[in-house]
């Protein structure tokens, strides 16, 4: 299974410029106005691109230079609708029967999402998430190639919305297609897909496998949607694997060869060490912030200027008060954690 996706289209704010080639599951992430569901829709078939070309597992869907659109029911694409898009004259489990390919696995799927108590009512006697639920289970029905998945879990109640998270991540594994979801958790994309690509202001950026997503991002972009809340602008020095942050006054040493391009540093709030090591800063305490289950502290270093940028750390609720008990809190952060971004 592959899919490659090459196409531009001229939008309000800027040009739509998506280069996506994946063999397996990915998630778009990026910010509202991005380009994400316009790049659905242009696979799909619903918007047409001004250029480039579409392909899914050899066939040519779309190919501006050879004059090739197919129209989106001979795609063999599965979408999901933002607005779900049931027939409103037919029944929950109708509504799946009309695409079904296998006609036996209707009551499977209805109880595979949930749907066993409303499988007679009719769209407008059932709630958002359960309309959801239909629209999935009538996708998976049609026996796509490829499911284009449009911040799927979002109407879900928190319970069912990881019931169904499941029952939608082992079908995805299973029915052996392709499928991109998007949506702004990077939780659901770690746990259901097995790349992620960044989208900005239309600019799709390369995929990176989920993990290396997580652990070593290269753009400030991919950086703030995994993430990470320090961002700063760095100089290069003298001193090899050595870059100052003026904003926080510091030097820091990093394990990674510092590219060319590289302007910004990134410090991931939750690995600040308070034992000992490398990386040393002194802070004082300029704000304290209880979440449910950790404590974030924001944090100046002390040799800074008075309008200078914070640092965001978080821990646990005992060690977090241990820390600001003291005037002074000394922090460190590992070079190989120094995240050297584009």
């Amino acid at each position: 299974m592959e899919l490659t996706v090459r196409i531009k289209k001229r939008l309000h704010r800027f040009t739509l410029n998506a280069d996506i080639e994946t063999k397996s599951s990915i998630a778009l992430l990026g910010a509202s106005g991005s380009g994400k569901s316009m790049t659905l829709k242009c696979i799909a078939g619903i918007e047409k691109p001004d250029s480039g070309v579409i392909i899914l597992n050899g066939r040519t869907l779309y190919d501006s230079e050879k004059g090739i659109d197919l129209p989106p029911q001979k795609r063999k694409i599965g979408y999901l609708f933002q607005n779900y898009a049931l027939f409103p004259n037919m029944t929950v489990r109708q509504n799946i029967e009309v695409a079904a390919k296998e006609k036996n696995n209707v009551d499977k799927l209805i109880s595979d999402f949930y749907l066993n108590s409303i499988a007679n009512k009719y769209p407008d006697e059932i709630s958002g998430g359960q309309q959801q639920r239909t629209a999935l289970a009538r996708i998976i029905a049609s026996k796509p190639e490829a499911i284009l998945l449009d911040e799927p879990f979002s109407a879900i109640d928190s319970y069912l919305k990881w019931k169904l998270e499941m029952t939608v991540s082992d079908t995805i594994k299973n029915f052996g297609g392709l499928s991109i979801m998007v949506t702004h958790d990077r939780n659901e994309a770690y746990r259901n897909c097995g790349g992620i690509c960044i989208i900005n202001d239309g600019r799709t950026e390369k995929i990176l496998n989920t993990k290396e997503f997580m652990e070593c991002p290269k753009t400030v972009g991919a950086a703030r949607i995994s993430g990470c809340k320090n961002i700063y602008r760095f100089e290069k020095t003298q001193k090899e694997n050595v870059i100052f942050v003026p904003s926080l006054n510091i030097y820091l040493k990093t394990d990674e060869n510092i590219r060319e391009n590289c302007g910004y540093v990134g410090l991931r709030a939750h690995y600040f060490r308070f034992d000992g090591g490398e990386n040393e800063m002194v802070c004082e305490t300029e704000r304290v912030i209880e979440d449910v289950f950790s404590t974030i502290i924001m944090l100046k270093p002390v040799n800074c200027k008075f309008d200078s940028e914070l640092i965001r750390i978080e821990t646990d609720k005992k060690k977090a008060a241990e820390l600001i008990s003291n005037k002074l809190i000394k922090i460190y952060i590992e070079p190989k954690n120094v995240l050297l971004l584009e």
